[in-house]
């Protein structure tokens, strides 16, 4: 009998195990409304897939744009792998859109309060921008992820100070993934898995 028990309690453990892989989902984080922003501070969501060139394409999409305002303001994509990564662009659609790169180590914290140290634009050789409407793409290789490592991503909008070495955000107006309960980090292979895995037809 304690035999029989042990075999279920097995089965059920795997089962969960199971079941807990196949729902994560590292693909896409839908974020919720904010009727108190401003429809270019407001994130709806990012998705992810692969490109025909070998890029993660990260859209991140807000409910409106704007192009002109406030020059302090930004959308931020957020990449933890190894390190904790920035890319930056104005919100504004008519400022100059080239993405700047920060960088820091990757602690347990995930927070933006800190002072981050601007990284030179090499440091991803091939990295694209793509302005969409309400939004914005981040091309990133493929070849410069390493697989066997964790992998986390989300967005966000700031007022931000942008120094010639160092960015420093003062205020984080919306951050996509807010409601998330789930752990940041995952394997970034799953991720790859994941975006090359057949989509289901509706």
């Amino acid at each position: 009998m304690k035999s029989i028990t042990i075999v279920f309690l097995l089965f059920a453990l795997i089962d969960s195990a199971y079941t807990m892989e196949i729902n994560v989902n590292p693909r896409s984080i839908i974020s919720s409304l904010d009727k108190s922003l401003a429809p270019e501070l407001d994130i709806l969501r990012v998705t992810t897939e692969i490109s025909s060139d070998n890029h993660i394409v990260f859209q991140v999409k807000t409910k409106g744009e704007r192009d002109h305002g406030k020059e302090d303001d930004y959308l931020l994509l957020q990449i933890l792998h190894e390190n904790v990564y920035i890319f930056l662009i104005p919100i504004n659609k008519k400022q100059e859109s080239e993405i700047l790169i920060y960088q820091d180590i990757l602690d347990n914290n995930y927070a933006l309060s800190r002072e981050f140290k601007r990284s030179p634009s090499s440091l991803i050789a091939d990295l694209n921008l793509n302005r969409v409407t309400n939004g914005a793409e981040f091309l990133i290789p493929l070849d410069w992820i390493n697989f066997g490592a964790d992998f986390g991503f989300d967005a966000y909008t700031v007022q931000a100070d942008v120094n010639k070495n160092t960015l420093k955000i003062n205020k984080i107006y919306d951050q996509a993934g807010k409601a998330r309960k789930s752990e940041k980090l995952f394997s970034a292979i799953l991720l790859l898995n994941k975006l090359c895995a057949p989509k289901r037809l509706n």
